[in-house]
């Protein structure tokens, strides 16, 4: 009761600083400010009472409120019971409405000195006031006898919760989504920012005030959307660390929108141009924030994401869209109404300038941003185009921003080396010549050592012309003044960040592999032993695998379990790090001793579209068996059926197509076989499927012959550990870069603060 009468309340006082705000922007009086200012405080007070006393809920097991009980349990640590309070959309919509408290505190003082306070905090109101409506709505604070009501009687109190999801139970949980809405709250501040400026009708001076903003959030979102990558790279046991997942792009379109913003603010701020489009571009980083949270909360993607949560409801569902549409028309609406107004200067730059070169980079990454949204949004236009929820395929997204992810590479390296407005053409020349013959040696050397895309290999000569021009021109820079140095080292970290993507995907190697407890197989040049399992908690179990190499032993552990939370198994990887690769070791399934083989059988290995012969019989692989459905209940870990598509033809002719399967169920990998004529028995031995090469995926069958061969009594001694083990060269360079990107925007955020007090 207490918290639902704290969220009308602070709704109550932000609705109050927003009348005020706007009456001090309308009339220009400095009382209603400080009204304003006064009730924003109360707002900040009265949220920040809130979150504190959700958490006491969370962390004291008030499982009376349906939030707690849903996400928490009293079996979990304080860091994970942390972690639930924003594991549902209540508790995601509160953090996102805390942090955009906490922001007001130091927007409020910064743009009251810069001369925009009325304006801004009218617009950043709004958005708070967006998110309290929503609380109000969705509220955390509900009564499991409201939820349910007439079926649980009022004031029952559950003796435990049903807990946190596993795949939230990971120490990236803690802190990867308070990073990430801080990002989205942040977001919110150049929408303010510019939408104030147009309020004012000031559509230069904006500039100024508004960059340091529009930095942070780039650097805090894209700090999130990374931590999310890392999260996925050591937790779901794909391998991997971008999926392209609705929700994963849905993050990722703002923030490409705000690097496009902060590249064409550079060039207003020096020649006063680009005034119309950086007042669309600081809008649309925070309206596509609200479009990935419609889409991520509104149960649109349920049947395309693994991610996203489930329909909301009605209510929520047409508030979300309100929303959007609300924000949508104001900004855009006052753009179109000041547009005539906006002065017009004539471009004076030539191609041979920064300004054409920041103009051409932005423009690429509004075009991806553009690209990953079309595909984001698939399922709702062939929705409406076709009647069908369907979404795109992985390669739609690779076939479209390659391309762009080319020309990003090697205009961030050009731009550094041009001057505003005009260059000297044979100084330029000369630094291409040089630069791009260090890019195009690297580049050979790659292809050298098995390289056979074209595109991946111009992919590389960008990011390695960025990267080499780059550190030329920021080392030029420290040795000068350092505080100018934050684009060249934040186009160093996404320059090595491109070369992590291609070394760690393109030149990965990967086996799927059956190790028998106790005995040493090879791998990809180590020997791995499974030497058994261990509990670790409750309900986890750790399996053990020696890793051998050149004398060196180390011990991997993969994790898998039966889940009660899910009903299903559970896997999580372990990754042995080194300095220039991983060895990433995810688990499968433990075959029980005696369900192994057959005998009289006979063992052949073929790549997709090989065909050989076995006998009497000629016998294709054509694909895996394995649709979405299925992948998302590997995701989901319910039961999965995995198969192998093969044409198998006899002497005389005859043809048939058959399908064996492996079936995941339960922690354990049962085989279900596939009959030719009724004499011969095909079983998946391996699978070894190529999630970026689909040409490269291979399977290991055995073939047994029932007229030669009966059933093997001599069973195995040992359980077995299915693995996918892989290979992940230098995969360092993508969190290294990062880690330097986010090091240049940290050293732009203070040279703009900086220059922006001393308008």
């Amino acid at each position: 009761m207490l918290g639902s009468i704290l969220v009308k309340l602070a709704f109550l006082f932000c609705l109050v600083a927003v009348y005020y705000y706007f009456q001090a922007h309308r009339t220009g009086k400095s009382r209603f400010a400080s009204f304003g200012r006064a009730s924003f405080h109360a707002t900040i007070a009265t949220v920040m009472i809130c979150s504190a006393l959700h958490l006491y809920n969370i962390l004291t097991h008030q499982f009376q409120y349906t939030y707690v009980w849903s996400y928490s349990s009293v079996e979990l640590p304080t860091s994970l019971l942390i972690s639930s309070f924003y594991a549902g959309q209540e508790g995601s919509f509160l953090l996102w409405a805390l942090f955009t408290a906490l922001i007001a505190i130091f927007l409020m003082r910064h743009s009251q000195r810069m001369g925009y306070e009325p304006q801004v905090m009218t617009v950043f109101g709004l958005i708070q006031l967006a998110l309290l409506l929503m609380l109000i709505v969705k509220s955390p604070f509900t009564f499991v006898w409201e939820t349910w009501a007439g079926e649980v009687e009022a004031g029952f109190v559950p003796a435990n919760g049903r807990g946190l999801n596993p795949l939230l139970q990971n120490y990236w949980m803690v802190i990867h989504p308070q990073v990430l809405f801080s990002g989205f709250a942040a977001m919110g501040v150049p929408y303010a920012f510019a939408v104030a400026a147009m309020m004012k009708r000031d559509y230069s001076n904006w500039i100024r005030p508004a960059t340091p903003w529009l930095v942070y959030g780039a650097m805090v979102l894209g700090l999130g959307i990374m931590m999310g990558g890392f999260w996925a790279y050591e937790t779901l046991g794909w391998g991997g660390y971008w999926g392209w997942d609705p929700v994963e792009n849905s993050s990722l379109v703002p923030w490409l929108f705000s690097l496009a913003a902060i590249h064409t603010m550079l060039s207003q701020r020096k020649s006063g141009t680009f005034v119309r489009t950086n007042l669309a571009l600081s809008m649309l980083c925070f309206i596509f924030v609200l479009y990935s949270t419609f889409l991520t909360r509104s149960g649109v993607l349920g049947d395309t994401s693994v991610h996203s949560f489930v329909d909301p409801g009605m209510w929520a569902y047409w508030l979300l869209i309100g929303i959007l549409t609300i924000f949508v028309a104001l900004g855009f609406g006052l753009l179109i109404q000041r547009m005539r107004e906006m002065p017009k200067l004539p471009v004076r730059h030539d191609y041979f300038s920064r300004e054409f070169a920041l103009f051409l980079g932005s423009a690429s990454l509004v075009c991806a941003a553009i690209f990953v949204t079309v595909g984001t949004s698939s399922p709702i236009i062939t929705g409406i185009l076709q009647g069908k929820v369907t979404a795109v395929d992985i390669s739609y997204y690779v076939t479209t921003t390659l391309p762009l992810g080319i020309a990003i590479g090697l205009l961030s390296g050009i731009g550094q080396l041009l001057w505003w407005t005009r260059s000297q053409k044979s100084e330029l020349y000369k630094n291409l010549i040089r630069l791009g013959g260090l890019s195009a040696v690297a580049t050979a050397a790659l292809v050298f050592v098995g390289l056979n895309d074209l595109l991946v290999a111009f992919f590389i000569f960008g990011a390695a012309f960025s990267l080499f021009a780059n550190i030329e021109v920021g080392r030029r820079i420290v040795k000068g003044n350092p505080k100018y140095a934050g684009g060249a080292i934040a186009h160093v970290g996404v320059a090595m960040m491109f070369l992590g993507f291609v070394s760690s995907s393109v030149y990965d190697e990967k086996q799927t592999v059956s190790l028998a407890q106790g005995k040493a197989t090879e791998v990809m040049g180590y020997m791995l032993t499974y030497t058994g399992y261990s509990p670790i908690d409750q309900e986890k179990f750790e399996f053990h695998v020696d890793v051998e190499k050149d004398g060196q032993k180390n011990v991997v552990s993969p994790i898998m379990y039966q889940s009660s939370f899910s009903k299903g198994l559970m896997r999580n990887p372990d990754i042995m790090n080194l300095i220039t690769k991983d060895l990433y070791v995810a688990p499968l399934s433990l075959e029980q001793a005696d369900a192994q083989g057959q005998a009289g059988s006979d063992k052949i290995q073929l790549h997709k579209g090989e065909a050989r012969q076995l006998g009497q019989l000629d016998i294709m692989f054509v694909d895996f068996d394995f649709p979405d459905t299925e992948k998302a209940a590997m995701l989901e870990n319910r039961e999965v059926r995995i198969g192998a598509v093969l044409e198998v033809k006899d002497s005389s002719g005859s043809f048939s197509t058959i399908t064996p399967f492996k079936v995941m169920k339960d922690g354990a990998m049962v085989d279900v076989p596939a009959r030719y004529k009724d004499r011969y028995e095909v079983t998946i031995a391996t699978m070894s499927p190529d999630r970026e090469n689909n040409e490269n995926s291979r399977v290991e069958i055995l073939v047994s012959d029932q007229k030669k061969s009966g059933r093997d009594s001599d069973r195995q001694n040992s359980d077995i550990l299915v693995v996918e083990a892989s290979i992940k060269p230098y995969i360092n360079l993508v969190w290294n870069g990062i880690i330097i990107m986010l090091v240049g925007f940290l050293v732009t955020i203070v040279r703009r603060s900086q220059e922006a007090r001393l308008r």
